[in-house]
């Protein structure tokens, strides 16, 4: 290579190089890319990196959504309520089966903890031809052997003073904060397949609402038809009357795209690709969340005891509270045992003479004291550490407190007032309801203008929608509650 000065005399380094290479397994060019790595990295900053590899090697599959989890599409040409929506986003979405390995991970990390209290057992054997030449007087002699030495051997610590105690609780703890994380994931996981719900059953409410408007639109505008081609209205109220038609049609070309980016939403809080067909039930039938009967002191208590992601903070100060005790027992001493049993079997030759078989039985049962009287402070340095990482965890958890009792509140009073909402909207929807009534039988008989006709259509039509947003934002407000309380069901709703 140019960058060397004298490159004829470094093939041969070179060559040596590969033939060491070789020798232990690797590759050439995979090992001469540890002299100068740089080469695979991109080659400027304003330039695109291409890989070497073919791009089928690289890309991932198109359904690795589905290999991570299992997941199952839906059944199509069947309509889905609201706890068959739940219940796919449980089996599907993959921050529940993420959370699930997590907890499973930690489970095997307390097992592993856990294997301190056993012996290490293992077994070891040496075997090959040796020679070698023992200097003897007055002349040398040489020494060939064929060897074989087969060992067992035994460690065991009898006595730590609480550090495999306290290890083993860290694990055990951090287990059970992973097991309430997982919980936790599961209400998250089932309040944004409701609110998702909710959503595009709000969507497709708009998209009702648009099209009765349009209808309502249109008939009005015939209506001033008539009566301009009957010499009763005048051609400006006919424009009035298209602009509003016109204006019918742009609000529902936007309802509908509104439920397509709420069936999109939906998609993804379920764990299944946004062009799967999933046809969810109304409702419109379905009854509405009661008035609250408690008080929100009682709610933020409730909360306060139940949310599973408190108890996972809770969970992480008492394996905090492990790891302290961890680190001050690393100032006493440990206690153990340890024994090996072996043979060594040999044959060998002195001096080119007749071989001899030997056989030899190698054994040691010893207990040890190990204490580290001195290390340069590390252990004050790591009980220090374990200690603020313990108050750290506390924080965190009056944080999460505080938290919680906000949303509680927040979700506690917005829920109470999106039930009076409602109330609302519906008598709104009435009055409306019954003033465009008024208003088109005045306009029919002469006694309304077009003017006030198309208001009371505007305000009949912007109070079809108020009904439709109210509710579901009632529904997604008694759901968020729930959540924010830790009271909502998991698991498959049926």
């Amino acid at each position: 290579m140019a960058r060397f000065a004298r490159p004829v005399k470094e093939r041969p380094r070179r060559l040596a190089l590969a033939i060491a290479l070789l020798a232990s397994g690797c590759s050439v060019p995979a090992a001469l890319q540890a002299w100068d790595p740089l080469p695979l990295a991109p080659a400027a900053p304003d330039r695109t990196w291409t890989p070497q590899e073919p791009p089928t090697e690289l890309r991932a599959p198109a359904d690795a959504w589905q290999q991570a989890s299992g997941a199952t599409l839906p059944v199509e040409q069947k309509t889905h309520d609201l706890p068959d929506v739940v219940d796919v986003a449980l089996r599907n979405n993959p921050e529940t089966r993420r959370a699930w390995e997590d907890s499973r991970a930690a489970a095997a990390r307390y097992g592993r903890s856990l294997s301190a209290y056993y012996p290490e057992v293992s077994v070891e054997a040496t075997a090959g031809p040796s020679r070698f030449l023992f200097q003897n007087d007055p002349e040398p002699i040489t020494v060939q052997q064929r060897e074989l030495e087969p060992q067992l051997e035994l460690t065991w610590t009898l006595l730590d003073f609480g550090r495999r105690a306290s290890s083993a609780e860290a694990s055990r703890q951090r287990l059970l904060a992973a097991n309430f994380a997982f919980n936790r994931k599961m209400q998250d996981v089932v309040f944004a397949a409701q609110r998702a719900y909710f959503a595009l059953d709000a969507a497709k409410g708009m998209l009702r609402a648009a099209e009765k408007n349009l209808d309502l639109a249109r008939s009005v505008r015939e209506a001033a038809e008539e009566r301009a081609a009957l010499g009763l209205a005048t051609q400006p109220d006919v424009l009035l009357t298209r602009q509003v038609d016109a204006r019918a049609v742009y609000d529902l070309e936007s309802a509908r795209v509104l439920v397509s980016d709420a069936q999109a939403a939906l998609a993804l809080a379920l764990g299944i690709p946004a062009n799967a067909p999933l046809e969810i039930a109304g409702l419109e039938s379905q009854p509405l969340p009661r008035n609250l009967a408690v008080a929100v002191d009682d709610v933020i208590d409730a909360a306060l005891q139940q949310r599973p992601d408190l108890a996972a903070r809770m969970a992480q100060i008492r394996a905090g509270e492990a790891a302290v005790e961890r680190a001050q027992s690393d100032f006493l001493p440990t206690i153990g045992f340890s024994g090996s049993y072996g043979v060594d079997l040999w044959r060998y030759r002195i001096n080119g003479a007749p071989r001899d078989d030997a056989a030899s039985p190698d054994y040691a049962y010893l207990f040890n004291l190990d204490w580290d009287v001195f290390r340069g402070f590390d252990r004050v340095n790591a009980v220090r550490e374990a200690e603020a990482e313990r108050d750290a965890a506390r924080a965190d958890l009056a944080n999460l407190q505080l938290e919680t009792t906000a949303a509680v509140w927040k979700a506690y009073f917005n829920y109470r007032a999106a039930r009076k909402k409602l109330d609302y909207a519906e008598a709104l929807l009435r009055a409306s309801q019954d003033a465009y009534d008024a208003n088109r039988e005045g306009y029919g008989l002469g006694l309304a203008t077009i003017v006030e006709l198309l208001t009371g259509e505007r305000d009949l039509a912007n109070a079809r929608y108020l009904v439709v947003q109210t509710r579901a934002e009632l529904l997604t407000r008694s759901a968020e509650l729930a959540w924010a309380a830790g009271a909502m069901q998991v698991g498959t709703l049926r």
